[in-house]
């Protein structure tokens, strides 16, 4: 072979080792990018929604904008009552960020296109309340935001929903799983910062059958939450700030009743659990990290990746030899059952 091929020989072996090099570290990149962000979908058909003043002194990082359906004759606001639903809004994200230690939702990937929190107050709704979990605008408000709704007779000094509906938020951001024994049951365990009726909880699943029925209920697992917690955490100290625990409605009964909470600070350890168990799902069936269908984000075959990352979480907080027997029973039953 002539020195003028050998030439052009290693000059191709360099180009093929440069292009090789090249597509290795484009791999590189590509696997270490950043989670997608949530899209902002626009809402074509929209009712006429006014905005409302909010003139609290509680600001937390996000902003929470209340709303009010102009074309519902039914809806009579009551400014005692808005500002009492607003006190309790400011005072659960405070408690949220700030005692139990969770990423507010606006500062989460997801909804890193939102620009703020709508709540609007309905009249066809009278006790009740929902959080909505995408990014959206509309005409109404060109803004990118994510929705909850109240209903406009809610009495928040003797109601805790709108903490309740919030917390959801704070659920979507962080996780897409909406099972029911997840998604209601820690809504409903949360409401005890504001209602004060702290529970050790029922004993935890001691079978499988008892395990299966425990996630096929709803609210009803706030009862599995608060014994979880309370065998993780059983001093049960919490910190609330003064100027939380000085908030009073307008009939002058405390926004914050809880002394004391079990699991404060296992909940952001779980919370993270879940949205990694959740982005892992995501990359193996294919789907965009945030747009699962909703079918899925609810669907019970996915409780073993939920139970892998319960049981990952409370690994990482407490290791096996340290943790009650009760707890420790319930870790050995999910062994054969997790997703590895």
């Amino acid at each position: 072979m002539t020195r003028a091929k050998l030439l052009n020989l290693g000059c191709w072996r360099c180009a093929l080792l440069i292009i090789f090099s090249v597509m290795i570290g484009l791999s590189s990149a590509i696997a270490q990018s950043p989670p997608e962000a949530g899209e902002c979908h626009n809402l074509s058909r929209d009712r006429a929604l006014e905005v409302l003043p909010n003139e609290l002194d509680i600001q937390g990082p996000d902003d929470i904008v209340f709303y009010i359906d102009t074309t519902d004759q039914r809806m009579i606001l009551n400014q005692a009552r808005q500002s009492d639903m607003a006190l309790q809004l400011a005072v659960a994200d405070a408690l949220y960020r700030d005692v139990l230690g969770l990423t507010p939702p606006l500062r989460m990937p997801r909804y890193q296109r939102a620009n703020f929190i709508m709540v609007i107050l309905r009249g066809d709704q009278i006790r009740g309340g929902q959080a909505y979990d995408e990014v959206v605008n509309s005409n109404t408000s060109p803004s990118c935001h994510i929705r909850m709704a109240l209903g406009g007779g809610v009495k928040a000094a003797q109601n805790v929903t709108p903490a309740h509906e919030l917390f959801h938020l704070y659920q979507n951001a962080h996780m897409m799983f909406k099972q029911g024994w997840v998604h209601e049951g820690l809504a409903r365990w949360v409401e005890s910062l504001l209602r004060g009726d702290i529970q050790e909880g029922n004993p935890l699943p001691a079978n499988n059958e008892a395990l299966t029925l425990m996630m096929q209920e709803s609210y009803e697992t706030a009862s599995f939450w608060q014994r979880l917690f309370y065998l993780l955490d059983s001093e049960g100290s919490i910190s609330i700030p003064d100027i939380l625990k000085e908030k009073h409605y307008q009939d002058g009964s405390q926004v914050v009743n809880a002394t004391h909470l079990y699991g404060s600070e296992f909940l952001p350890l779980l919370f993270s659990s879940l949205d990694e168990a959740g982005k892992v799902l995501a990359n193996q069936e294919q789907w965009p990290v945030y747009g699962w269908a909703e079918a899925e984000q609810r669907n019970l075959r996915h409780n073993e990746v939920i139970l892998s990352a319960v049981y990952q979480a409370v690994l990482d907080y407490m290791p096996l030899a340290e943790q009650p027997e009760e707890l420790r029973a319930f870790m050995h039953l999910l062994e054969p059952l997790i997703d590895r």
